[in-house]
């Protein structure tokens, strides 16, 4: 009987032996060089950029954002914010950011309607255009903030890669000490989940709602003849995704290492895809990750309690410790990633059954909220 559990020990830890490797090697190694966003500084030949900032959400995150583009290498920005009038905050806010002094000049841009939905953004846009003189324009959510260098490394790559709009995913990182220990756990289990429904899913089509958003002003203002030529009901030319113009080029990747959000454990999915729908195969597969974890405990105290005396003790413990050694190698690059608890890579396991938890209750929230939104709908059509 003990040699029928050891062989099965054996054949489930080999099996998330493999599993951890492929999961590994998807998330590290599998990245197409057309999504990778290869930074570098700028040379400096790009003239003035316009950052737009419209601003909305919670005040203390709009300032940060706006310090953040104070802060950036490049010397020739210029900033546009773009608010409600009638909003006392950020009227308030622009004031004391045009009084400040400082190398880069700031236009305030008021507006007559709130900036709330993604149509009135679009509309705070194309009012405060005219206030514009760049070359280039930045558009930048009220709520992420940005590395130093990251204007100057985005102008450089679309500049030098011929592109015409780049839009940028920003990252997560944590403030506290104890969402720094759990979020690299919960970003790996996420990336899990992505990898198993890639081929399911569709691809997403490249819109203007990107937080990070750099468009060529000469690509802006074809499209925005082209849009007020007769017949054409376009809104914009801030939409730009779907043109299929001569020397128009699209680009989009992940800049989480050079623009991030505040983020939360209890809410990281949310943060990160609000339109990602999670069903009973991802909370498998979160599971499954809990089940792996565990067995890599279970093997290691396997083999280092029996010995490795024969062949079945010795590929328990190889098999439980490349699962183990693969889960804190992906910790240590997540954490670095998000500027998380890097030093805590070699106890993930700790941090990992807690982010297991935390997932599927997320996920568990996210249905509840889908639900009765079907349910709605379903009922208007019939």
């Amino acid at each position: 009987m003990g040699s029928l559990l050891q062989f099965a020990l054996l054949f489930v830890c080999w099996l998330a032996a493999l599993a951890t490797l492929l999961v590994f090697l998807e998330t590290w190694f599998g990245l197409s060089g057309r999504n990778r966003f290869l930074a570098r500084r700028a040379s400096g030949a790009y003239g003035v950029i316009t950052v737009f900032v419209p601003m909305r959400g919670e005040a203390d995150k709009v300032d940060r954002t706006i310090r953040s583009i104070f802060g950036q290498s490049y010397p020739f920005i210029e900033l546009v914010l773009i608010y409600h009038e009638e909003d006392r905050r950020f009227a308030q806010m622009v004031k004391d950011f045009r009084t400040a002094r400082s190398h880069i000049p700031v236009r305030a841009v008021p507006t007559l309607f709130p900036i709330d939905s993604q149509n009135d953004r679009i509309r705070a846009l194309e009012q405060a255009q005219a206030a514009a003189r760049g070359r280039w324009f930045v558009i930048v959510d009220a709520d992420v903030n940005l590395d130093r260098f990251a204007v100057e490394t985005a102008v450089e790559f679309s500049g030098s890669n011929e592109v015409a709009v780049l839009g940028l995913r920003p990252g997560l990182r944590c403030r506290s000490f104890l969402q720094k220990i759990i979020a690299p756990s919960m970003e790996h289990l996420l990336q899990m989940v992505r990898i198993a429904n890639r081929r399911r899913e569709k691809r997403r089509t490249m819109d203007f709602e990107s937080s990070f958003l750099v468009i060529n002003r000469g690509a802006f203002d074809i499209i925005n003849k082209i849009n007020h030529m007769p017949g054409i009901l376009n809104d914009g030319a801030w939409n730009m995704w779907g043109y299929q113009v001569e020397g128009l080029r699209t680009f989009e990747a992940d800049g989480s290492r050079w623009m991030w959000r505040d983020g939360d454990v209890r809410s990281w999915s949310s943060n990160i895809d609000p339109e990602r729908r999670y069903g009973t195969s991802s909370a498998g597969f979160v599971i499954g990750s809990a089940i792996m974890s565990l067995l890599s405990i279970i093997g290691l105290a396997f083999g280092l309690i029996h010995g490795v005396d024969n062949f079945r003790g010795a590929s328990i413990l190889a098999f439980s410790g490349v699962s183990y050694l693969l889960m804190w190698i992906s910790y240590f690059l997540f954490a670095r990633r998000l500027r998380a608890a890097a030093w805590f890579a070699p106890f993930w396991v700790l941090s990992h059954l807690p982010a297991v938890v935390l997932t599927l209750a997320e996920m568990r929230r996210i249905q509840v909220a889908v639900n009765p939104r079907k349910r709605s709908a379903s009922l208007t059509r019939s």
